[in-house]
């Protein structure tokens, strides 16, 4: 019996030396696959989350939001719109405080003094007449001008965001389309195969077969580089992560207009026209400045006791400022001083008037008037001009996406023809098929459908290129960015 027991006591410590590596090597494979499946889920999660979904609406939104271009001209616009608030300053209170302390001795004059003040001054423009400053006038040029440059800067970046959405749409629809017949070719190819093993049909049959599967292959890898570097293009436009993945929501739906409704969005969204239409504003501007070339140079003050009124001229621009110079301490004056008449005496008051009055300026006035007029007309002239050229323009444009639209259904019903052709040339020499119209043919005839049908295609993908390229030519003729 103890000899019995001892060797069941040997069998289990055998049992259990030869089963704890199994069980050791089982719980660290266990304990690998669930670290394995943590990381895949974090990663999965992390690719989850750096998908996004776009929509046309709200990648317009990110782009003007945060394209450089966009963020630039907004610097510039907000630069140009501080130094217009530094040359609009003149028309806020100016307040200041100002001081001064002198001490003097002369023993020859038996002189030992010293004199002090101290005040506060407010000053207000309270009235501006004539010539606009030239600052100022330079300052809101540079505004309108920013703010131009900015709208066009938007306008850029929408139309070239449209254009890639469209390069987008049309590139997935392809591949897909492209991928399908990619995968009817994989089978027409292992059917071919195992008819040419039965000795049914000729090597020539499949290596055709080989090389329009290639030539789809060879465009869907083409088309596949092509949406990558244009997704590239779209997330580097809209601002976001250059890691992101994005996903396009749907196409851009159609666009439902007329030429008349086209052309009156040019003239009144083109930032050439409103440009021109600034400069004749300010042209205006100028030329009934002129006025003030004849009027008298006046410069006047008055003042009663501390508080001042002038009337101060910059070259042919007025300002009317009014003052007020309070003395908050000031040192008391002594009547028998010697230099007690030197102070002034603010008791009182005071009037001053300066008047020039101009006989003859040797033409100055009239050249400039006729000057700033002749300009004027120019403008205007250019403006004219100008609106009849984007009337051509968008004419041109709208006519061009009506060509492209029949273009393209042209080409679509070629696709369809050369297919049907092709298909029916290998049936007929596959199958050996008498049909009339297909009698005499060769592999020759095979080759040559099959190069057609692959040019067709590659004209219809082309022309619907084309075709979205005009509807957005139009788009920007007209400056439409809705």
């Amino acid at each position: 019996m103890r000899e019995s027991e001892d060797v069941q006591r040997k069998g289990n410590r055998m049992v259990g030396q030869h089963f704890s590596p199994c069980i050791g090597r089982y719980a660290e494979r266990l304990i690998l696959s669930a670290i394995c499946a943590l990381i895949l889920n974090l990663s999965g999660s992390a690719w989850a989350q750096d998908v996004m979904t776009l929509t046309p609406t709200k990648a317009a939104q990110l782009a003007v939001k945060n394209n450089e271009k966009v963020l630039k001209a907004q610097k510039v616009l907000e630069r140009a719109k501080a130094h217009l608030q530094t040359a609009r300053s003149v028309y806020l209170p100016q307040v200041g405080l100002t001081g001064y302390y002198e001490q003097r001795k002369n023993d020859d004059l038996d002189l030992d003094g010293k004199d002090y003040r101290s005040g506060v001054s407010i000053s207000q423009v309270i009235a501006r007449f004539g010539e606009v400053p030239q600052e100022l006038d330079l300052a809101q040029e540079d505004v309108r001008k920013s703010g131009i440059e900015l709208k066009s800067a938007k306008q850029e970046i929408i139309f070239g965001l449209r254009r890639l959405w469209h390069n987008i749409t049309l590139t997935e629809e392809e591949i897909q389309q492209r991928g399908a017949i990619e995968t009817t070719l994989r089978e027409k190819l292992r059917v071919a195969k195992r008819k040419h093993t039965e000795k049914r049909i000729p090597i020539l049959s499949v290596l055709n077969t080989e090389l329009e599967l290639a030539e789809q292959q060879l465009a869907l890898n083409e088309l596949r580089r092509r949406l990558d570097i244009d997704k590239a293009e779209l997330i580097r436009l809209t601002g976001l992560d250059a890691l992101a993945a994005v996903r396009l929501a749907a196409s851009l739906p159609e666009d439902d207009i007329t030429l008349e409704l086209a052309v009156d969005l040019a003239l009144k969204n083109r930032t050439e026209i409103e440009d021109l239409e600034g400069t004749i504003s300010r042209q205006e501007r100028l030329v009934k400045e002129t006025f003030w070339d004849r009027i008298p140079v006046l410069d006047a003050a008055f003042r009663y006791r501390d508080a001042h009124l002038f009337l101060n001229r910059q070259h042919r621009t007025w300002d009317t400022i009014a003052a007020y110079d309070y003395p908050m301490l000031e040192r008391e004056t002594d009547d028998t001083g010697p230099f007690n008449g030197l102070r002034d005496n603010r008791d009182g008051w005071e009037v001053r008037f300066d008047l020039n009055l101009s006989i003859f300026d040797g033409g100055s006035t009239g050249g400039r008037q006729e000057a700033g007029r002749a300009e004027l007309s120019r403008l205007q002239l250019e403006l004219m001009a100008l609106r009849k050229q984007i009337r051509v323009e968008v004419r041109r444009a709208y006519r061009e996406v009506a060509n492209a639209k029949e273009r393209t259904e042209i080409e679509e019903k070629r696709v369809q023809i050369f297919e049907q052709r092709l298909r029916t040339i290998e049936r007929v020499l596959d199958e050996g098929l008498d049909l009339p119209s297909y009698r005499g043919l060769t592999f020759d005839d095979a080759f040559q459908a099959q190069a057609e049908f692959t040019e067709a295609q590659r004209v219809f993908y082309r022309t619907r290129r084309d075709y979205a390229a005009a509807k957005e030519n139009l788009r920007e003729m007209s400056g439409w960015t809705n």
